[in-house]
């Protein structure tokens, strides 16, 4: 079995093959047929994607991310505090977009104008990822007021 098929198949089994079935709409059989490996008949797209946000399982997502060589960093939620940690991957996420940026530019050989404002774009989102960072920190080291 392939790891995604695997991972898919994993996954169904912990939640619940019958109770997932239904929540996607499918009968257990057909959930079933459909992560097997062997069966010619395989979860369409959008099975796939349903699944992966009824589960929230990250399982269903990795062997994809695995073979393109990513990660995937939770995002913070509008309105929660964003924790030092976060900031952190924040900028390290910047930092490999701008050599990802970088690098694509120079693919032919010499950057170009549509290429150099590319560039000057995510360089610019690593500025703000890392005056962010160093705002969190600031504000982390000042002395906080006693209430009397």
């Amino acid at each position: 079995m392939d790891k995604f098929t695997e991972s898919l198949h994993d996954v169904a089994l912990e939640h619940g093959i019958a109770s997932l079935a239904a929540d996607m709409g499918v009968s257990r059989h057909v959930l079933a047929n459909q992560l097997n490996p062997v069966n010619d008949r395989h979860i369409s797209l959008a099975k796939y994607y349903l699944m992966v946000r009824l589960t929230q399982d990250v399982r269903c997502v990795q062997p994809l991310l695995d073979e393109l060589g990513m990660i995937a960093v939770p995002a913070s939620q509008p309105g929660e505090d964003v924790s030092l940690f976060d900031l952190v991957m924040n900028h390290q996420v910047s930092v490999g977009v701008v050599a990802k940026t970088v690098r694509d530019a120079l693919a032919d050989g010499q950057i170009d104008a549509k290429e150099r404002g590319q560039i000057e774009q995510v360089v610019q989102e690593e500025i703000n990822a890392l005056c962010d960072l160093s705002a969190v920190l600031k504000e982390m080291s000042q002395p906080r007021e006693v209430k009397r």
